[in-house]
């Protein structure tokens, strides 16, 4: 349940928007990957605003052409406050920037006086989800709710979720997100590679390089929305191994099962980022050459 507006430009002499008009000086952006990580970057296709200060769930919108008729922003659903001030901080001055009077969300027209009426309409719908997120989810069947961050996909315990929305604790809950994402570390995801040997086999890898905070699952799976080539349903990967990479000698210098990562590497023991990933601080030059004695040539093949 998201929340979306659109704005149509109602000049003779129509300005188009810069990103200054989006970003004002106060939020940062980027374009996020396919593995729904933040770039950082700009390149073609929808990017996410974010206060750095809140990191939240942001608010998205297509950024790849010149917007002087409309545009459309989206506010996504299960936000922090500081998102919703944040969307509507952004429609305000898109509306001073274009003399607009009106706005359009949901299908419906607003004016600028109408905000503060309808922005405590969206923070309680946005409480109600909370409350209930793992019945609207159909997260029952398990613990915990993936959404996409603004850094990176979020793995959100459904108890911690609802109880924040039951009390109305926005704050609470803002720096609950906020908490997990403003870690300077990189978020692992596994390349995915088909058995040579196997055709219909398929395993992910991780890499690990030396020196690098490292966002990493304790439970591997495929990148969020990745498919069997050959069936098109979900993929599914036979197994998962760890690729050490020596950022020094600029070369993976061993191969192990995910598993034995683990163990080796104490990573179930490394600090909680949600509900199924720690942070690994960087590992050192010789720590990574202790976990390379135990690397396997094709340990996929085992």
């Amino acid at each position: 349940m998201s929340v979306d507006v659109t704005i149509k430009n109602r000049q003779f002499l129509k300005k188009p928007l810069s990103i200054k008009d989006v970003i004002m000086g106060k939020y940062a952006y980027g374009t996020v990957d396919e593995y729904g990580r933040n770039t950082g970057k700009h390149v073609p296709g929808d990017i996410v605003v974010y206060d750095p200060k809140k990191i939240g769930r942001g608010v998205t919108l297509p950024w790849n052409r010149i917007y002087k008729d409309e545009i459309s922003i989206r506010l996504n659903h299960l936000c922090t406050k500081y998102d919703a001030d944040m969307f509507y901080d952004i429609v305000r001055n898109i509306m001073h920037v274009w003399k607009t009077k009106k706005f359009e969300q949901d299908g419906n027209m607003f004016t600028e006086d109408d905000i503060e009426n309808v922005r405590k309409d969206v923070d309680k719908s946005f409480f109600d989800l909370m409350a209930d997120v793992g019945t609207a989810s159909g997260g029952k069947n398990s613990n915990y709710i993936t959404i996409f961050g603004v850094m990176y996909p979020l793995d959100l315990d459904i108890e911690t979720i609802e109880k924040f929305g039951q009390e109305k604790d926005a704050e609470g809950y803002a720096e609950y997100l906020h908490n997990m994402q403003s870690q300077d570390a990189f978020y692992a995801v596994p390349l995915i590679y088909s058995d040579k040997k196997k055709p219909d086999s398929f395993f992910g890898a991780f890499a690990i390089t030396s020196g690098t905070p490292t966002v990493l699952p304790i439970v591997p799976k495929p990148p969020i929305g990745t498919k069997n080539p050959k069936t098109g349903g979900n993929l599914v990967c036979d197994m998962f191994v760890a690729s050490l990479f020596s950022y020094e000698k600029k070369k993976i210098v061993g191969t192990m099962k995910y598993s034995d990562f683990l163990e080796k590497a104490d990573v179930r023991s490394a600090p909680p980022v949600d509900k199924t990933h720690v942070l690994l601080p960087g590992l050192s030059e010789k720590k990574m050459a202790e976990l390379a004695e135990f690397a396997k040539e094709n340990p996929w093949e085992e």
